[in-house]
């Protein structure tokens, strides 16, 4: 049931807006979830996940666009066939239930913190300062940045949020602060952050 597909790094699996009648289940490889706005990921999906299963469920355009970030086969099922492994498996439609939940926390959790916009600035701040004071084989690059209210404000940004922002990039193991100074740890890790 389904046919299997491969998706070369960086095709596009699923467009922003089409009539989806189809879903996929990725057997290898990631995709990036790419949001309104066509360059802002906004969620990774990898091996044993499932893209494009909302619109084949509601009918509706696709809300955003799957791109592959490193090669990808997944097993892609239509519509119809979608439907006939939920009447013959009817468990999946719960591990379904708790995929659409699980994304929907997702969501809740990115729109709480003020989400990835916030993470996003603040990232992209400080992958241009450390670009212009990054030393050759250096690990560990250190941003001056003042303070947290003077940098909410140099990107139009409450305290608040510069904080949150910065939380988050230090829960991750990204960046570490103290005093005025941002450690980046991983530079790449940033850039992707920064998208």
């Amino acid at each position: 049931m389904g046919k299997w597909q491969r998706y070369a790094k960086g095709a596009t699996v699923m467009r922003i807006a089409e009539t989806g009648n189809w879903a996929a289940v990725l057997s290898s490889g990631r995709v990036r979830v790419i949001g309104l706005d066509g360059t802002r990921t906004i969620a990774m999906r990898g091996v044993g996940d499932i893209v494009g299963e909302q619109a084949v469920i509601d009918g509706k355009p696709r809300s955003a666009t799957v791109r592959a970030d490193i090669a990808v086969r997944a097993l892609v099922l239509g519509g119809r066939e979608f439907d006939r492994v939920l009447g013959r498996h009817p468990h999946i439609l719960r591990v379904l239930c708790t995929v659409v939940s699980e994304r929907l926390r997702e969501a809740d959790r990115n729109l709480g913190s003020q989400g990835s916009d916030t993470v996003t600035r603040v990232s992209r701040l400080l992958v241009r300062q450390a670009d212009e004071y990054e030393v050759d084989g250096e690990r560990e690059v250190r941003v001056n940045i003042g303070s947290q209210a003077g940098l909410g404000e140099s990107l139009g940004l409450s305290r608040e949020s510069a904080v949150r922002a910065l939380r988050v990039l230090r829960e991750a193991n990204i960046i570490r602060t103290r005093r005025g100074v941002v450690t980046i740890l991983d530079l790449g890790a940033l850039r992707d952050c920064a998208g």
